[in-house]
């Protein structure tokens, strides 16, 4: 009788397979520590790739604002600076002028004919830019510098306090400079005109 009920012991209480609480605790650990991963690795390759749209769409535009100011340069008569470094107005003929002005990261050019807008643009610069324009008289030129943070190569300000130096950030240094009066479109033109025929007559 002692062995049948220590049987049925066995069967009505034994312990029926499962899972410990450590092994819960450290499952939802890695699960934590991988979902974790998966969310820097996420939030990392969306911010690289704001920045390369951003990246191209500033490329974009200065390329867009650098051949149309060498052409306004190019087809200007007369050049103002009406404020030093921020502004510049280019006279063009037909009583047309084109006004550049600088504030802040953005570039504006304004088109008028005859006392009345025209046109509009607008141009970016990465922020922290710095640009002005500027005029080289000896040699009748005129054009603007840009001073852009360098992406690669930047200096921390924290370091610089703490090491006792006065460090600035690395930029990058541009220029646009173009002959005033001289446009090239319409040289180009010129030499593309066909030679008129001349008969010679005895």
């Amino acid at each position: 009788m002692q062995r049948r009920g220590f049987t049925i012991s066995i069967r009505q209480y034994g312990c029926p397979p499962g899972v410990s609480l450590v092994e819960v605790v450290v499952a939802m650990g890695i699960a934590s520590v991988l979902m974790g991963i998966s969310m820097v690795t996420m939030h990392t390759v969306l911010r690289a790739e704001r920045e390369t749209s951003k990246a191209a769409w500033l490329g974009s535009s200065f390329q867009r604002f650098s051949h149309l100011f060498r052409a306004d340069i190019h087809a200007a008569v007369e050049v103002k600076f009406p404020a030093e470094g921020s502004e510049l107005i280019l006279q063009q003929p037909d009583n047309q002028s084109v006004k550049y002005t600088i504030q802040q990261h953005q570039i504006f050019r304004v088109v008028t004919r005859q006392g009345k807008e025209t046109h509009r643009d607008v141009y970016y610069l990465p922020e922290g830019s710095l640009a002005r324009f500027f005029e080289q008289q000896r040699l009748h030129r005129a054009g603007i510098s840009i001073e852009e943070p360098d992406p690669l190569q930047r200096v921390s300000i924290k370091n610089s306090e703490s090491s006792g130096r006065s460090g600035k950030p690395a930029v990058q240094e541009l220029s646009i400079i173009s002959t005033i009066g001289h446009d090239y479109r319409l040289a180009n033109l010129k030499l593309k005109q066909p030679e008129k025929e001349t008969n010679e007559t005895e």
